[in-house]
Protein backbone atom coordinates (compact mmCIF):
# COMPACT_ATOMS: atom_id res chain seq x y z
CA UNK A 1 0.00 0.00 0.00
CA UNK A 2 1.61 3.30 -1.19
CA UNK A 3 1.65 6.24 1.74
CA UNK A 4 -1.70 8.18 1.93
CA UNK A 5 -0.98 11.99 3.06
CA UNK A 6 -4.46 12.00 3.95
CA UNK A 7 -3.97 10.32 6.50
CA UNK A 8 -1.55 12.13 8.47
CA UNK A 9 -4.10 14.88 8.12
CA UNK A 10 -6.72 12.45 9.85
CA UNK A 11 -3.62 12.05 12.84
CA UNK A 12 -3.48 16.13 12.66
CA UNK A 13 -6.86 15.88 13.68
CA UNK A 14 -7.17 13.00 16.04
CA UNK A 15 -4.78 15.01 18.13
CA UNK A 16 -5.98 18.55 18.06
CA UNK A 17 -9.22 16.78 19.44
CA UNK A 18 -7.11 15.24 22.42
CA UNK A 19 -5.32 18.76 22.76
CA UNK A 20 -8.68 20.95 23.27
CA UNK A 21 -10.36 18.37 25.98
CA UNK A 22 -7.02 18.58 28.00
CA UNK A 23 -6.17 22.51 27.46
CA UNK A 24 -9.74 23.91 27.63
CA UNK A 25 -12.02 23.30 30.63
CA UNK A 26 -14.59 20.65 30.61
CA UNK A 27 -17.49 23.33 30.74
CA UNK A 28 -15.90 25.04 28.07
CA UNK A 29 -17.77 25.19 24.80
CA UNK A 30 -15.31 23.38 22.48
CA UNK A 31 -15.73 20.55 24.87
CA UNK A 32 -19.14 20.02 24.18
CA UNK A 33 -18.41 16.67 22.64
CA UNK A 34 -15.89 14.22 24.09
CA UNK A 35 -13.05 15.33 21.94
CA UNK A 36 -10.17 13.36 23.87
CA UNK A 37 -12.32 10.18 23.36
CA UNK A 38 -13.13 10.71 19.79
CA UNK A 39 -9.41 11.63 19.10
CA UNK A 40 -8.05 8.49 20.97
CA UNK A 41 -10.47 6.27 19.62
CA UNK A 42 -9.53 7.52 15.82
CA UNK A 43 -6.09 6.82 16.73
CA UNK A 44 -6.69 3.27 17.31
CA UNK A 45 -9.03 2.57 14.23
CA UNK A 46 -5.67 3.93 12.03
CA UNK A 47 -3.26 1.55 14.16
CA UNK A 48 -5.98 -1.52 13.63
CA UNK A 49 -5.95 -0.55 9.87
CA UNK A 50 -2.52 0.63 9.07
CA UNK A 51 -0.55 -2.21 11.32
CA UNK A 52 -2.82 -5.03 10.29
CA UNK A 53 -2.22 -3.53 6.30
CA UNK A 54 1.72 -4.14 7.13
CA UNK A 55 1.07 -7.69 8.67
CA UNK A 56 -1.46 -9.13 5.29
CA UNK A 57 1.55 -7.56 3.09
CA UNK A 58 4.53 -9.51 4.61
CA UNK A 59 2.46 -12.36 4.54
CA UNK A 60 2.29 -12.42 0.97
CA UNK A 61 6.23 -12.27 0.87
CA UNK A 62 7.64 -15.57 -0.51
CA UNK A 63 10.29 -17.29 0.66
CA UNK A 64 9.72 -15.19 4.78
CA UNK A 65 9.20 -17.13 7.56
CA UNK A 66 6.87 -16.18 10.18
CA UNK A 67 9.81 -15.87 12.40
CA UNK A 68 11.49 -13.28 10.50
CA UNK A 69 7.76 -11.26 10.01
CA UNK A 70 7.46 -10.88 13.92
CA UNK A 71 11.44 -10.16 13.97
CA UNK A 72 11.03 -7.29 11.76
CA UNK A 73 8.00 -5.99 13.02
CA UNK A 74 9.30 -5.32 16.70
CA UNK A 75 12.62 -4.28 15.68
CA UNK A 76 10.72 -1.51 13.38
CA UNK A 77 8.17 -0.90 16.17
CA UNK A 78 10.54 -0.35 19.06
CA UNK A 79 12.42 1.93 16.54
CA UNK A 80 9.38 3.75 15.88
CA UNK A 81 7.86 4.40 19.47
CA UNK A 82 10.66 3.71 22.29
CA UNK A 83 13.33 6.17 21.69
CA UNK A 84 11.12 9.75 22.58
CA UNK A 85 8.59 7.44 24.94
CA UNK A 86 11.57 6.14 27.14
CA UNK A 87 13.56 9.96 26.89
CA UNK A 88 10.82 11.48 27.90
CA UNK A 89 9.83 9.25 30.96
CA UNK A 90 13.32 9.42 32.20
CA UNK A 91 13.37 12.60 32.17
CA UNK A 92 10.63 13.14 34.38
CA UNK A 93 11.81 10.91 36.30
CA UNK A 94 14.92 13.24 37.19
CA UNK A 95 12.52 16.28 37.68
CA UNK A 96 9.91 14.11 39.88
CA UNK A 97 9.62 16.31 42.31
CA UNK A 98 8.27 18.73 40.06
CA UNK A 99 5.86 17.10 37.79
CA UNK A 100 3.16 17.11 40.17
CA UNK A 101 2.60 13.19 39.21
CA UNK A 102 3.53 9.82 41.20
CA UNK A 103 6.34 9.07 38.21
CA UNK A 104 8.66 8.14 41.12
CA UNK A 105 6.62 5.55 43.14
CA UNK A 106 4.58 4.05 39.59
CA UNK A 107 7.67 4.39 37.16
CA UNK A 108 7.75 0.70 36.28
CA UNK A 109 4.34 1.17 35.91
CA UNK A 110 5.49 3.79 33.07
CA UNK A 111 8.30 1.53 31.96
CA UNK A 112 6.87 -1.38 31.09
CA UNK A 113 3.74 0.55 29.00
CA UNK A 114 1.67 -0.80 31.94
CA UNK A 115 0.13 2.67 33.55
CA UNK A 116 -3.40 2.37 32.06
CA UNK A 117 -3.33 -1.01 34.75
CA UNK A 118 -2.16 1.60 37.15
CA UNK A 119 -4.74 3.58 36.78
CA UNK A 120 -7.23 1.03 36.87
CA UNK A 121 -6.33 -0.11 40.16
CA UNK A 122 -6.40 3.53 41.68
CA UNK A 123 -9.50 4.46 40.01
CA UNK A 124 -7.82 7.81 39.15
CA UNK A 125 -5.44 9.60 36.74
CA UNK A 126 -1.80 10.91 37.25
CA UNK A 127 -1.56 14.42 36.25
CA UNK A 128 -0.03 15.52 33.12
CA UNK A 129 1.28 11.51 32.54
CA UNK A 130 -2.74 10.60 32.15
CA UNK A 131 -2.54 10.21 28.64
CA UNK A 132 0.07 8.15 28.45
CA UNK A 133 -2.48 5.15 29.24
CA UNK A 134 -3.66 4.79 25.37
CA UNK A 135 0.05 4.26 24.14
CA UNK A 136 0.51 1.47 26.92
CA UNK A 137 -2.79 -0.05 25.09
CA UNK A 138 -1.32 0.68 21.50
CA UNK A 139 1.72 -1.27 22.78
CA UNK A 140 -0.38 -4.11 24.56
CA UNK A 141 -2.38 -4.43 21.12
CA UNK A 142 1.35 -5.14 19.02
CA UNK A 143 2.21 -7.89 22.10
CA UNK A 144 -1.19 -9.65 20.25
CA UNK A 145 -2.09 -8.66 16.87
CA UNK A 146 0.55 -10.40 14.92
CA UNK A 147 0.92 -13.45 16.39
CA UNK A 148 -2.80 -13.44 15.66
CA UNK A 149 -2.41 -12.62 11.82
CA UNK A 150 1.03 -14.31 11.12
CA UNK A 151 -0.35 -17.51 12.74
CA UNK A 152 -3.65 -17.38 11.59
CA UNK A 153 -5.18 -19.39 8.21
CA UNK A 154 -6.19 -17.14 5.80
CA UNK A 155 -9.75 -18.42 5.46
CA UNK A 156 -10.03 -17.96 9.26
CA UNK A 157 -8.87 -14.33 9.43
CA UNK A 158 -11.90 -12.90 9.12
CA UNK A 159 -13.34 -14.58 12.37
CA UNK A 160 -10.38 -13.71 14.16
CA UNK A 161 -11.20 -10.00 13.53
CA UNK A 162 -14.92 -10.39 14.30
CA UNK A 163 -14.11 -12.14 17.42
CA UNK A 164 -11.79 -9.02 18.55
CA UNK A 165 -14.50 -6.65 18.02
CA UNK A 166 -16.70 -8.69 19.23
CA UNK A 167 -14.62 -8.83 22.89
CA UNK A 168 -14.06 -5.07 22.83
CA UNK A 169 -17.96 -4.56 22.29
CA UNK A 170 -18.48 -6.98 25.00
CA UNK A 171 -16.28 -5.45 27.37
CA UNK A 172 -17.21 -1.90 27.53
CA UNK A 173 -20.48 -3.55 28.10
CA UNK A 174 -19.66 -5.66 31.04
CA UNK A 175 -17.36 -3.28 32.81
CA UNK A 176 -19.14 -0.33 31.85
CA UNK A 177 -19.97 0.39 35.83
CA UNK A 178 -15.89 0.73 36.78
CA UNK A 179 -14.05 3.73 37.17
CA UNK A 180 -11.82 4.82 33.86
CA UNK A 181 -13.33 1.04 32.25
CA UNK A 182 -12.61 2.53 28.77
CA UNK A 183 -8.99 2.11 29.25
CA UNK A 184 -8.97 -1.82 30.01
CA UNK A 185 -7.16 -3.56 27.15
CA UNK A 186 -10.07 -5.20 26.38
CA UNK A 187 -12.48 -2.33 25.77
CA UNK A 188 -9.93 -1.19 23.19
CA UNK A 189 -10.18 -4.24 21.09
CA UNK A 190 -13.55 -3.04 19.06
CA UNK A 191 -11.57 0.09 18.14
CA UNK A 192 -8.48 -1.60 16.79
CA UNK A 193 -10.50 -4.73 15.02
CA UNK A 194 -12.31 -2.13 13.18
CA UNK A 195 -9.70 -0.87 11.74
CA UNK A 196 -8.52 -4.24 10.79
CA UNK A 197 -11.78 -5.27 9.32
CA UNK A 198 -11.20 -2.56 6.65
CA UNK A 199 -7.71 -3.42 6.01
CA UNK A 200 -8.85 -7.18 5.10
CA UNK A 201 -11.77 -6.08 2.75
CA UNK A 202 -8.58 -4.25 0.71
CA UNK A 203 -6.58 -7.30 0.62
CA UNK A 204 -9.29 -9.64 -0.12
CA UNK A 205 -12.28 -8.27 -0.67
CA UNK A 206 -11.79 -5.29 -2.40
CA UNK A 207 -14.67 -5.47 -4.74
CA UNK A 208 -17.23 -5.34 -2.07
CA UNK A 209 -14.98 -2.32 -0.56
CA UNK A 210 -17.66 -0.23 -1.57
CA UNK A 211 -20.35 -2.50 -0.18
CA UNK A 212 -18.21 -2.15 3.20
CA UNK A 213 -18.04 2.03 2.38
CA UNK A 214 -21.48 2.65 2.18
CA UNK A 215 -22.35 0.36 5.34
CA UNK A 216 -19.98 2.22 7.19
CA UNK A 217 -21.63 5.48 5.93
CA UNK A 218 -25.19 4.28 7.09
CA UNK A 219 -24.06 3.91 10.35
CA UNK A 220 -21.97 6.86 10.75
CA UNK A 221 -24.78 9.01 9.53
CA UNK A 222 -27.49 7.75 12.09
CA UNK A 223 -24.73 7.94 14.72
CA UNK A 224 -24.45 11.45 13.64
CA UNK A 225 -27.82 12.41 13.41
CA UNK A 226 -28.63 10.89 17.25
CA UNK A 227 -25.43 13.36 17.96
CA UNK A 228 -27.03 16.45 16.18
CA UNK A 229 -30.61 15.88 18.17
CA UNK A 230 -29.27 15.13 21.43
CA UNK A 231 -30.87 11.48 22.07
CA UNK A 232 -27.41 10.17 21.76
CA UNK A 233 -25.07 10.43 24.50
CA UNK A 234 -21.18 10.67 23.93
CA UNK A 235 -20.01 9.43 27.41
CA UNK A 236 -19.47 6.26 29.34
CA UNK A 237 -22.97 6.10 29.88
CA UNK A 238 -25.56 3.95 26.40
CA UNK A 239 -28.15 5.14 24.41
CA UNK A 240 -28.32 2.10 22.57
CA UNK A 241 -26.38 -1.16 23.22
CA UNK A 242 -23.75 0.13 21.13
CA UNK A 243 -20.61 2.23 23.74
CA UNK A 244 -20.13 5.52 22.93
CA UNK A 245 -16.25 4.59 21.72
CA UNK A 246 -17.51 2.01 19.11
CA UNK A 247 -19.40 4.34 17.84
CA UNK A 248 -16.49 7.02 17.49
CA UNK A 249 -14.47 4.22 16.05
CA UNK A 250 -17.13 3.35 13.24
CA UNK A 251 -17.41 6.58 11.95
CA UNK A 252 -13.43 6.85 12.06
CA UNK A 253 -13.48 3.84 9.83
CA UNK A 254 -16.00 5.62 7.53
CA UNK A 255 -13.76 8.72 6.81
CA UNK A 256 -10.90 6.24 6.50
CA UNK A 257 -12.71 4.20 3.94
CA UNK A 258 -13.60 7.69 2.18
CA UNK A 259 -10.07 8.73 2.23
CA UNK A 260 -8.58 5.46 0.95
CA UNK A 261 -11.19 5.18 -2.39
CA UNK A 262 -10.62 8.52 -2.75
CA UNK A 263 -7.34 9.41 -1.99
CA UNK A 264 -6.29 9.90 -5.40
CA UNK A 265 -9.19 12.43 -6.14
CA UNK A 266 -9.49 15.81 -6.65
CA UNK A 267 -12.35 16.25 -4.40
CA UNK A 268 -12.88 19.54 -3.08
CA UNK A 269 -12.25 18.55 0.73
CA UNK A 270 -9.43 17.01 -0.26
CA UNK A 271 -7.55 20.38 -2.26
CA UNK A 272 -8.84 22.56 0.74
CA UNK A 273 -9.00 20.31 3.67
CA UNK A 274 -7.20 16.85 4.18
CA UNK A 275 -4.38 17.76 1.15
CA UNK A 276 -3.57 20.86 3.69
CA UNK A 277 0.28 21.35 4.08
CA UNK A 278 0.17 22.46 7.62
CA UNK A 279 -2.07 19.30 8.87
CA UNK A 280 0.00 16.73 6.97
CA UNK A 281 2.54 18.46 8.86
CA UNK A 282 1.32 18.10 11.79
CA UNK A 283 0.03 14.69 11.52
CA UNK A 284 3.33 13.63 10.99
CA UNK A 285 4.91 14.84 13.98
CA UNK A 286 1.72 13.91 16.14
CA UNK A 287 3.60 11.48 17.81
CA UNK A 288 5.69 13.91 19.48
CA UNK A 289 2.36 16.53 19.95
CA UNK A 290 0.32 13.70 21.79
CA UNK A 291 3.16 12.42 23.85
CA UNK A 292 4.04 16.23 24.63
CA UNK A 293 1.51 18.13 24.69
CA UNK A 294 0.61 17.54 28.29
CA UNK A 295 3.94 18.32 29.37
CA UNK A 296 4.10 21.82 28.13
CA UNK A 297 1.31 23.21 29.94
CA UNK A 298 2.98 22.14 33.50
CA UNK A 299 6.73 23.69 31.97
CA UNK A 300 5.30 26.89 30.60
CA UNK A 301 3.75 27.20 34.27
CA UNK A 302 6.76 26.90 36.32
CA UNK A 303 8.57 28.99 34.09
CA UNK A 304 5.45 32.00 34.79
CA UNK A 305 5.90 31.53 38.47
CA UNK A 306 9.80 32.06 38.51
CA UNK A 307 10.87 35.38 40.15
CA UNK A 308 12.17 36.47 36.43
CA UNK A 309 9.35 36.13 34.93
CA UNK A 310 6.95 37.89 37.61
CA UNK A 311 8.93 40.41 37.89
CA UNK A 312 9.01 41.38 34.09
CA UNK A 313 6.42 44.43 32.90
CA UNK A 314 6.28 43.38 29.21
CA UNK A 315 5.88 39.12 30.21
CA UNK A 316 2.96 40.41 32.77
CA UNK A 317 1.54 43.13 29.68
CA UNK A 318 1.75 39.42 27.26
CA UNK A 319 -0.12 37.41 30.22
CA UNK A 320 -2.99 39.95 29.62
CA UNK A 321 -3.97 39.50 26.46
CA UNK A 322 -6.33 37.07 25.54
CA UNK A 323 -5.24 33.41 24.76
CA UNK A 324 -1.54 34.44 24.82
CA UNK A 325 -0.88 31.21 27.06
CA UNK A 326 -2.69 29.16 24.85
CA UNK A 327 -1.28 30.47 21.24
CA UNK A 328 2.54 30.36 23.22
CA UNK A 329 1.81 26.89 24.47
CA UNK A 330 0.70 26.24 20.95
CA UNK A 331 3.71 27.05 19.13
CA UNK A 332 6.05 25.85 21.83
CA UNK A 333 4.41 21.96 21.23
CA UNK A 334 4.91 22.00 17.46
CA UNK A 335 8.55 23.85 18.11
CA UNK A 336 9.70 20.66 20.75
CA UNK A 337 7.58 18.04 18.32
CA UNK A 338 9.22 19.18 15.25
CA UNK A 339 12.63 18.90 16.79
CA UNK A 340 12.06 15.58 18.44
CA UNK A 341 11.32 14.49 15.16
CA UNK A 342 13.62 15.71 13.23
CA UNK A 343 16.86 15.05 15.81
CA UNK A 344 15.59 11.87 17.14
CA UNK A 345 12.72 10.08 15.93
CA UNK A 346 14.01 10.75 12.28
CA UNK A 347 17.23 9.25 12.47
CA UNK A 348 15.34 5.99 14.47
CA UNK A 349 12.94 5.95 11.26
CA UNK A 350 15.82 5.89 8.92
CA UNK A 351 17.68 3.21 10.74
CA UNK A 352 14.33 1.15 10.34
CA UNK A 353 15.95 0.57 6.47
CA UNK A 354 18.28 -1.90 8.41
CA UNK A 355 14.71 -4.46 9.20
CA UNK A 356 13.60 -4.58 6.15
CA UNK A 357 11.53 -8.21 4.79
CA UNK A 358 12.26 -8.03 0.90
CA UNK A 359 9.38 -5.48 0.06
CA UNK A 360 8.69 -3.47 2.54
CA UNK A 361 4.77 -1.45 2.77
CA UNK A 362 5.31 1.83 2.60
CA UNK A 363 2.28 3.32 4.12
CA UNK A 364 3.79 6.93 6.39
CA UNK A 365 5.17 7.21 9.47
CA UNK A 366 3.15 4.37 11.58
Amino acid sequence: MEYIKQLDSLRAIAVILVIISHWFSKSHFLNHFPNGAIGVDMFFVLSGFLITSILFQNRTIPNVTRGEILKVFYARRTLRIFPIYYLTIFILLAFSEHTGTSIKSDFLYYFTYTSNFNFLIKGRWDGMLSHLWSLAVEEQFYLIWPWLIIFTKKKHLIYIITLFILVGLSSRLIFNDFPLSRILTTSCFDSFGIGALLSWFIHFKEKRLKMFYSISMVFSLILISLVIYGNFAFSIHYWTIIPSSTANSIISIWLITYIYINRKSNKTIFRFFLDSPILIFLGKISYGIYLYHNIIPRLTAIIKNTHVMKSSETFNLLLDLPYFMLIFNSVLLVIISWGSFKIIELPFLNFKKKFNLKKEPNIGYT
